[in-house]
């Protein structure tokens, strides 16, 4: 049960320090002055960190409970994931440029979170 609660508090530190990203880059948007830059900033993002809650929710539960079918979820999540981008660019008016940078600060956020975690591990195999 440890090894479940601190792989999960690993990955909310990842979508905690994605969420903290995508502040920064939409506080650099608003310098565009551009509704269409800003909003496709924050659907991209919030996209991204939901895609990613929700993915590490159903393996989870794939991993520690050993519920296969639970992988049935990723095809739906996967669909559900290309509905929601369609209606985003179907039914808004955003800027993909933006949207993808949106949809991309999940990267940082990982790269942050590998580090934080190699650096922890360091000090622990040192003291």
């Amino acid at each position: 049960m440890a090894a479940r609660q601190n792989e999960i508090r690993k990955l909310m530190a990842i979508e905690k320090r994605t969420a903290q990203i995508l502040i920064l880059l939409l506080l650099a948007s608003l310098a565009f002055q551009s509704w269409p830059i800003s909003l496709g900033m924050v659907l991209g993002g919030g996209v991204a960190i939901l895609n990613f809650h929700w993915l590490w929710r159903i393996m989870e539960k794939v991993i520690f409970e050993k519920k296969k079918i639970h992988g049935l979820q990723v095809l739906i999540k996967f669909l559900t994931l290309l509905i929601v981008i369609f209606m985003i660019f179907r039914f808004t008016k955003v800027n993909s440029v933006a949207f993808i940078i949106g949809i991309s600060t999940l990267l940082p956020g990982i790269f942050f979170g590998v580090i934080q975690e190699s650096l922890r591990a360091e000090r622990k195999g040192n003291g």
